[in-house]
């Protein structure tokens, strides 16, 4: 009988504890329930065919396990990193596709600037082409008691971003955090406006900013590492928040993701409160992931 057959969302490594008790011999059938094992993990090709590869001769749970938790310790330790503020105003760009979780990721990282590093934080909203995201966002700056910017509806992002730079040296706000519009990474116009945001921006700023941090769901498999891909392509990619790892989605695929850009991930989205940000921490992340 499948292992399969039964309850789907048990754990990764609940599977592969049951694989290597009920199969006495390696054989075909356990290979291939190995490999697909290792798929539900959301991992990827790639790293799915470099795992089984050591893995498909091996006998014991215990093995598999310990192989399994090295060999992605040792693509995901380098890219534990903590966001430092060294210049006054810290200027981060949020951006991402619509319905990541990207306002709410923005609120959370005000709320964690201020409360964990005590900065004076100004929430930017720079998505003026959707009322519910100003109103959204103006309700989370009210909720943890940071400064708030935004201009009429449908405004010039552009000038949201080079205005809000100009009201947070005014203001000698620490951190800066624009929120900009979700943007689907497949229409190449909406995609270039992120990119006169950035350059206004940086005009304000006469440096580039500081962050300019891609808020992935979790939820969206495969799909992350195209959103990493052109994204990075339009505008220079400095980190990665994952968001809505609270549920049944693990994540995986954000490993391949951050491999190829060789870029941090910074933080993990792990429920709809304020306090639910986490340090990107590799261990960790793996036994939630496995």
């Amino acid at each position: 009988m499948s292992i399969f057959g039964k309850k789907k969302d048990k754990g990764f490594f609940s599977y592969l504890k049951e694989l290597f008790s009920s199969n006495k011999e390696i054989n075909p059938e356990f290979q291939e329930n190995l490999k697909r094992i290792l798929y539900k993990a959301d991992l990827g090709p790639s790293i799915v065919e470099g795992l089984f590869n050591k893995l498909k001769n091996i006998k014991t749970y215990e093995e598999a396990s310990s192989i399994i938790q090295n060999e992605l310790s040792k693509v995901l330790k380098p890219y534990e990193s903590e966001i430092s503020v060294d210049k006054k105003p810290f200027v981060i760009m949020m951006v991402g596709v619509n319905g990541v979780g990207k306002t709410t990721a923005a609120a959370k990282l005000a709320y964690w600037f201020k409360e964990t590093n005590n900065k004076k934080v100004m929430l930017v909203a720079g998505d003026t082409f959707r009322a519910a995201a100003v109103e959204q966002l103006e309700h989370w700056a009210k909720k943890i008691g940071c400064e708030f910017f935004s201009k009429s509806q449908n405004a010039d992002p552009g000038s949201v971003g080079y205005e809000s730079v100009t009201m947070a040296i005014k203001n000698d706000i620490d951190v800066l955090i624009i929120d900009t519009g979700g943007r689907l990474h497949t229409q190449r116009g909406l995609m270039a406006e992120i990119s006169k945001v950035y350059k206004a921006v940086s005009k304000a700023l006469n440096h580039n900013p500081d962050q300019v941090l891609l808020v992935v769901d979790a939820t969206q498999g495969q799909n992350i590492q195209n959103q990493v891909e052109i994204f990075n392509n339009f505008i220079e990619i400095s980190g990665i928040i994952l968001a809505k790892v609270d549920g049944t989605a693990k994540g995986g695929a954000v490993i391949k993701a951050i491999e190829k850009l060789k870029r941090p991930l910074f933080f993990l989205g792990t429920g709809e409160k304020l306090t639910d940000l986490a340090r990107f921490e590799s261990q960790g992340f793996i036994a939630k992931l496995l």
